[in-house]
């Protein structure tokens, strides 16, 4: 049985526009060719500073997948089990798609770079690797470009600083792959340039340090990723300011003497639902204070567009 819960006004926008599957497509179609020719440029040239960097995007491209896949569950209408909707579904799946990142990418380049340093060994066909590098570079710059102009975008809209938005946003996809593709950059840079010291050297050493990096670096964008997340599936309240916004709205109402107690928790991305604990007005009438709680609903919803539902609780 379907329940009456309604979404909020940023999340059916999302919906409609579908900007963050064109983001995901983008990103996944980069880093399936990308991790391809990374991995035969590994394999011809003996580089695990490039085997490394595939593990990378096969990581991400990984991760593109359960972000697809989040965005399918969350759009499930609510049901009896799950009367608030599925949106939490997107945190859960981007969270594992950290977890992937960390154990695919980091764990699996640390690893490749340990057992180089203990069993040395040489690079050649260096021009393979330089190529893929050079297609790399320009396929993550087209994918780091399409999710800054939305993330850009998204925080326009809402009247935030880029970088405040991107760190503190609760939509999960736009902040995963801007922070993976830029550091998909970074991680061609440190292939890069354990490249151009092992050639310059004759000694591989260079490259497996760089693929050393890279798995470091791959650890720390995982972390960086996943605790934001926890904190939105344990249950992240609207910040601050923004739920004293609201709150003063309610207790501007006549028909409201004082507000008990107020909470505004995330349900999904770009999604809150607001509860109040609020004691009426005793010089109201029943059917002014009816007329008010459904005048407040109407204005907190109207006041932000990441409000979903609203429940107010009178007491005496």
């Amino acid at each position: 049985m379907a329940t009456s819960f309604r979404r909020s006004r940023a999340a059916l926008k999302q919906l409609e526009h579908g900007e963050s599957i064109r983001t995901i497509l983008i990103a996944l179609l980069a880093n399936l060719i990308i991790a391809v020719a990374k991995l035969a440029a590994g394999l011809i040239t003996g580089s695990t500073g490039m085997l490394a960097e595939s593990a990378h995007s096969f990581a991400d491209s990984l991760n593109e997948v359960l972000l697809a896949w989040s965005l399918r569950r969350a759009r499930k209408p609510p049901d009896r089990r799950h009367p608030l909707g599925h949106g939490r579904e997107q945190f859960l799946w981007a969270l594992m798609a950290a977890i992937a990142s960390f154990i695919i990418g980091g764990c699996f380049s640390v690893g490749m770079a340990l057992y180089r340093l203990m069993h040395a060994g040489g690079t050649e066909h260096m021009l393979a690797a330089w190529i893929v590098l050079a297609v790399s570079f320009v396929a993550e710059g087209i994918s780091l470009v399409q999710s800054v102009r939305q993330a850009r975008a998204d925080a326009q809209e809402q009247g935030h600083r880029f970088w405040p938005h991107l760190l503190h946003s609760s939509d999960p996809i736009v902040r995963a792959i801007v922070i993976e593709d830029s550091a998909a950059m970074a991680g061609l840079v440190l292939a890069a340039g354990g490249l151009l010291v092992s050639a310059y050297t004759g000694n591989s050493t260079a490259d497996s340090i760089a693929s050393l990096m890279i798995g470091v670096l791959l650890a720390i964008t995982a972390f960086g990723l996943a605790r934001p997340l926890a904190d939105f599936l344990i249950g992240r309240s609207l910040a601050p300011e923004y739920l004293d916004e609201l709150r003063r709205l309610v207790q501007a109402s006549p028909a409201v003497a004082e507000v008990l107690a107020m909470q505004a928790v995330y349900i999904g991305p770009r999604e809150v639902i607001v509860a109040a604990k609020i004691r009426p007005d005793s010089g109201v009438s029943v059917e002014e204070v009816a007329r008010a709680m459904d005048e407040l609903d109407a204005a907190l919803r109207g006041a932000s567009p990441v409000v979903a539902d609203v429940y107010l609780d009178l007491t005496a």
